[in-house]
C-alpha cells in the first residue's frame, strides 16, 4: 500500500509531464492567442503543482531524504515556470514586432488604438515579470521553511538520542545496584547461618559443662 507521500508523487509526476508536454509540443506549434491560451492552463497546472509539493512538504517533516525530493520538485517547478515566462515573453515580442506592419497594412487604424495595445502588451509583461518575481519569493519562503524544518527535526532527534544514552545509563546502574544488593543478601544469609552455628555451638558447650559439673559434684557427694 503506497504512502500518502507516494500518492502525492504520482500526482507531481503527471502534472510535471503534462507541462512539459504542452512546452514541448504545443506552445511550439501554436501562435497568438491560442499559444496564450495554453501558457495560461500551463500557469493553471503549475499552481496545482504547488499546492501538491505543500502537501508532500507537509508528509516529508522530520524526514530527510523526502525533503530532498520536496526540494528537487521545486527545482524543476522553478524551471517549468521560467520556461512559461520566456515563452509569454516571446508571445508579446512577436506581437509587438508584428504591430507595426499591421498597421502599414490596415491605414484606418486610429494611432491611440495602436498606443493602447502596446500599452496592453508591456502591461502583460509586467504582469509576467511580477508573477516570476513573487513565484521566486515563494520558493525561497518555502525552502527556508523546509531548512528550518529539517534543523528542528535534526534538534529533536539528537534530543531523543541523548535521552537514550541517558536510559541507557540509568539501566546499567539499576542493574549494578540490583548486583550489590544481591551479594549483600547473600552476604547477610550467610552470616546469620553462622550466627545460628555459632549459638547452637555455645549452647551445646554450656550444656556439656554443666553436665561435668553435675557429674562432679555427684561423685564427690556420693
Amino acid at each position: 500500500m503506497s504512502t500518502a507521500f507516494e500518492q502525492y508523487g504520482e500526482e507531481w509526476s503527471q502534472v510535471q509531464a503534462s507541462v512539459n508536454s504542452k512546452l514541448d509540443k504545443d506552445v511550439k506549434q501554436q501562435t497568438g492567442e491560442q499559444r496564450k491560451a495554453t501558457l495560461r492552463r500551463i500557469n493553471m497546472e503549475l499552481e496545482e503543482a504547488d499546492e501538491i509539493l505543500d502537501q508532500m512538504e507537509l508528509e516529508a517533516k522530520g524526514k530527510a531524504r523526502q525533503m530532498i525530493v520536496v526540494r528537487s520538485n521545486k527545482a524543476e517547478v522553478k524551471k517549468l515556470r521560467d520556461r512559461v515566462l520566456k515563452e509569454s515573453m516571446t508571445s508579446d515580442r512577436d506581437a509587438l514586432l508584428a504591430q507595426p506592419a499591421h498597421s502599414a497594412y490596415a491605414m484606418d487604424v486610429d494611432e491611440s488604438d495602436t498606443y493602447s495595445a502596446t500599452q496592453a502588451q508591456r502591461t502583460r509583461l509586467l504582469n509576467s515579470t511580477q508573477t516570476l518575481r513573487s513565484t521566486d519569493a515563494r520558493l525561497d519562503r518555502s525552502s527556508r521553511l523546509a531548512a528550518e524544518s529539517e534543523a528542528i527535526g535534526g534538534s529533536v532527534l539528537e534530543s531523543l538520542r541523548g535521552q537514550g544514552a541517558q536510559l541507557a545509563h540509568a539501566r546499567d546502574t539499576l542493574d549494578e545496584a540490583d548486583g550489590i544488593i544481591n551479594r549483600a543478601s547473600g552476604t547477610i544469609k550467610k552470616m546469620v547461618r553462622q550466627m545460628y552455628k555459632t549459638r547452637i555451638t555455645i549452647i551445646a558447650f554450656i550444656a556439656v559443662l554443666v553436665a561435668l559439673i553435675g557429674l562432679i559434684l555427684w561423685n564427690k557427694f556420693r
